[in-house]
């Protein structure tokens, strides 16, 4: 498999928001297999020391949000760092040779561009340029698909265990890849 589905917590909708939390799973959206998965906190406080943003309305959001959605994304294990966190994702990243590796995202244009930003900030230095261990052309869209697939939203997978927990939110968005690939192809 040579796909991963990342999804992030932030706390803001700006680009370089402070990231909480990002969420991963490798899968095939060919079929319904889904691989290893990752799960990392990062500290909040480091990347405001650095310039990340954090939005008033978007801390109201989470307060509107479940208890389990607010736990995972403030509470619990945390990486010692940043710099930590981000070398323990790009090894995860690093399983799938770079040439081959696909990413998709609920959005291109906020989570991987919040995570090339952050491993810019922090100089991660697993990957080439700014450290960001992906392929300028391995970006992959979800919200075209599910449109593509079907217009009306209704998608036929379940619901994720957690709204708002990243690796929750990763798994359940690779679901709706697999099932609207089913669906463009004729099998759904």
């Amino acid at each position: 498999m040579h796909d991963v589905m990342i999804d992030i917590e932030a706390l803001s909708t700006q680009l370089g928001a402070v990231v909480l939390s990002i969420g991963a799973v490798i899968f095939d959206p060919h079929s319904d297999r889904i691989g290893q998965s990752f799960a990392i906190r990062l500290p909040a406080q480091e990347q405001i020391d650095r310039g990340a943003l954090v939005d008033v309305d978007t801390i109201q959001w989470w307060m509107d949000q479940s208890l389990e959605a607010r736990q995972a994304a403030f509470q619990g294990p945390c990486a010692h760092s940043v710099a930590q966190g981000l070398g323990k994702f790009s090894r995860f990243l690093q399983r799938i040779p770079a040439e081959r590796l696909r990413l998709w995202s609920n959005g291109p244009s906020f989570d991987s561009a919040q995570l090339q930003l952050l491993y810019a900030r922090f100089r991660e230095p697993l990957g080439p340029g700014n450290g960001w261990p992906v392929r300028y052309n391995a970006d992959r869209d979800c919200r075209t698909l599910f449109e593509l697939a079907y217009p009306h939203g209704d998608i036929p997978v379940e619901d994720e265990d957690v709204a708002h927990n990243a690796l929750d939110d990763a798994v359940g968005q690779a679901r709706a890849v697999q099932a609207c690939v089913r669906k463009l192809r004729g099998q759904g």
